[in-house]
């Protein structure tokens, strides 16, 4: 085992070379002396000065005998000695040798400079080398690790290594502007250092950054009325450019949208941006902010589409639906029922239809049963752009009983409804009366007429006009209507126009209108809910202050077809999701009647339901029975006799 050149001669003094290849050279032989061609032989060092070349240190023997095994210092700084021991086995027998090397660190040296091209726009790379040698000699290829560094920008890779021509290389990517020097820095304390030029990159565009929110709403609407559009500033690199002024118009100033009274000339900041802000005018539209720069107005960019939507909440506009207007919760006269429930809801638009805005509050009101929203009160928020909401409406106490009608007429007296479990729902919103925009500015003006709303109350008795007290026909105990409070001003002591009346029955306590448009009041819609018993009533079985005309009852009879009247005994349809059927009942053995119903379920009704079997051969004697299956299973029948 020895240490040889290049060449193969053997080096006596056993020192590795920071400049020239160096080889460990190990010849097998067998016991006979002979050669051990291709017999593989495993070098290890016992420090990290020096490194192999393959770096795993396994190699083979030739047909010699010999293997040689590239060895060179760590580094040019590395210094000291560090022993080699080669392994194998021969004929079966483990053989190892050692050999201690020596290690002298390097002097380096930099020189011949060169940046490449000398001057370039920010944001753009140059090529920066220098030649690298050690003792006075070209530096090997990966010998020796350059660091170049700059405060005009960033170089890579870092650290460069020496290629085959004794030179290191990088990439340097600027950064920033100005005269720039560029240093390369190497093992002990070696330095070098050029210079380049950064030139700044001209200002090539505008770019639309956001519009925070994308949709406001009219002025005056509860809604979010203002947007601030966001552009930015950039150069040829597409990086910020500071202390530009940039100037913004509208492509749509009809309507009143307006910059909000903000300066429409501004200068963008650190980061190269500008913000203007946008306001909502009187009716909807889409507006577009077109931005320029003043220095290059040919330079220029518009935003998206922003939109200016909806106002408030319109009279006209604010309507109520029910999920199930008759549900299994049972009255006066009905068994009661409780946790049954049903969805009301609010649907509520400006005066062009447009929904309005998210987070808008619509608070309810009931003259029975609990109401309820996914928040636990009992109002609710529009969402999204729906202009709609919903609550629950439970059944449970309080049940209505009625109002004071004369008993046994349907309705009389008062005019209101005397049948027990008829539930009223007020629903209501901030918002504004409607009028006739006569020039289509979308604005109330004084000439144009309107319709007045007063005080809004909750209609307990159903009969459209407010009773500050009565008594109910089935208990004789005292009852009123609600009256609710409203807007300072929205009200007065004037009576309510036939007209204003026509438009909005039963929503106006009478005298409250103050013959104004009002902009703020309240908007507000009615609707009724029965709370519906489990059991048909049988016609003997009613109350006398149950209306006839509200109770079972055989509408027709013929041999052909059989109509009948269902009610509950409170005179109120039974559940819309009850199931109803037909049965025959034979007169005698040899009749073949049969019936035929069009209906399985009774329906959504808030009056007694209307049901007709079609008959075959049927006669007198034959008997056709209505049976109905509550929602809690229970079953009840009504029995009509065929002529």
């Amino acid at each position: 085992m020895s240490l040889v050149d290049a060449s193969g001669v053997t080096i006596n003094s056993k020192a590795l070379s920071q400049t020239a290849a160096r080889y460990i050279k190990v010849v097998l032989k067998t016991k006979a002396g002979a050669a051990a061609p291709y017999t593989r032989i495993t070098v290890a060092l016992d420090a990290p000065d020096a490194v192999l070349a393959p770096t795993s240190g396994i190699g083979f023997t030739d047909d010699m005998g010999a293997m040689l095994m590239r060895v060179s210092p760590a580094s040019v700084s590395a210094a000291g000695g560090v022993v080699a021991t080669a392994s194998a086995s021969v004929e079966n027998v483990a053989l190892s040798k050692a050999l201690d090397l020596a290690i002298t660190s390097g002097s380096v040296g930099l020189s011949d400079f060169q940046v490449s091209p000398a001057s370039v726009q920010q944001g753009q790379s140059l090529t920066v080398s220098v030649a690298v040698q050690v003792n006075g000699v070209t530096a090997s290829s990966n010998s020796v690790p350059v660091t170049f560094s700059s405060t005009c920008g960033t170089a890579a890779p870092s650290p460069a290594l020496v290629d085959s021509n004794g030179r290191a290389s990088a990439v340097l990517q600027t950064m920033s502007t100005g005269t720039c020097a560029v240093t390369a820095g190497t093992t002990g304390n070696v330095s070098l250092t050029g210079s380049f030029t950064v030139t700044t990159p001209p200002t090539t565009g505008l770019v639309f950054i956001s519009a925070t929110p994308t949709l406001i709403y009219q002025s005056g609407s509860v809604g979010v009325n203002q947007s601030t559009v966001k552009f930015k500033v950039v150069n040829s690199n597409n990086d910020p450019v500071a202390g530009s002024q940039v100037s913004a118009g509208l492509t749509n100033t009809n309507d009143d949208i307006n910059f909000c009274g903000a300066p429409t000339t501004v200068t963008s900041g650190a980061d190269g941006t500008v913000s203007f802000s946008v306001c909502g005018g009187t009716v909807p539209a889409t507006v577009q902010v077109r931005a320029s720069l003043v220095s290059t107005p040919a330079i220029a960019t518009v935003s998206n589409i922003l939109t200016v939507q909806t106002g408030l909440p319109t009279q006209r506009f604010f309507g109520l639906s029910v999920s199930q207007p008759n549900f299994l919760a049972g009255g006066y006269y009905t068994a009661n029922v409780n946790g049954n429930s049903t969805t009301i809801t609010a649907y509520a638009a400006d005066r062009l239809g447009n929904p309005v805005p998210q987070g808008t509050t619509i608070v309810f009101v009931s003259s029975g049963g609990l109401i309820s929203s996914d928040s636990g009160s009992s109002s609710c928020l529009v969402s999204g752009t729906t202009g709609r909401c919903s609550v629950t409406l439970y059944g449970q106490a309080y049940r209505p009983l009625g109002s004071a009608s004369t008993l046994g007429t349907s309705p009389a007296g008062d005019g209101g409804d005397p049948r027990p479990g008829r539930v009223t729902v007020l629903a209501y919103t901030d918002g504004e009366e409607h009028f006739f925009d006569a020039n289509n500015n979308n604005r109330w003006d004084s000439t144009e007429s309107f319709e007045d709303l007063g005080r809004l109350y909750l209609d307990r008795d159903n009969n459209k006009v407010f009773q500050a007290a009565y008594i109910n026909v089935q208990t004789q105990s005292l009852e009123s209507d609600t009256a609710l409070s409203m807007p300072a001003g929205s009200v007065g002591a004037k009576a309510c126009s036939a007209t204003d009346i026509a438009a909005n029955p039963g929503l106006s306590v009478e005298g409250t209108c103050n013959g104004t448009w009002d902009g703020f009041t309240k908007v507000r819609r009615s609707i009724v809910v029965v709370f519906s018993g489990d059991a048909i009533g049988q016609p003997a079985g009613y109350s006398i202050t149950i209306p006839v005309t509200k109770r079972t009852q055989t509408v027709s009879a013929s041999s052909s077809a059989v109509t009948v009247q269902l009610a509950d005994l409170d005179g109120n349809p039974l559940p819309a999701d009850a199931t109803i059927a037909v049965k025959v009942i034979l007169a005698n053995d040899t009749s073949t009647c049969a019936a035929t119903l069009g209906d399985t379920t009774i329906g959504k009704d808030l009056e007694p339901t209307r049901h007709t079997a079609a008959l075959t051969t049927c006669g007198t004697g034959d008997k056709i029975q209505f049976v109905v299956t509550a929602p809690n299973s229970r079953e009840s029948s009504y029995a009509v006799a065929v002529p």
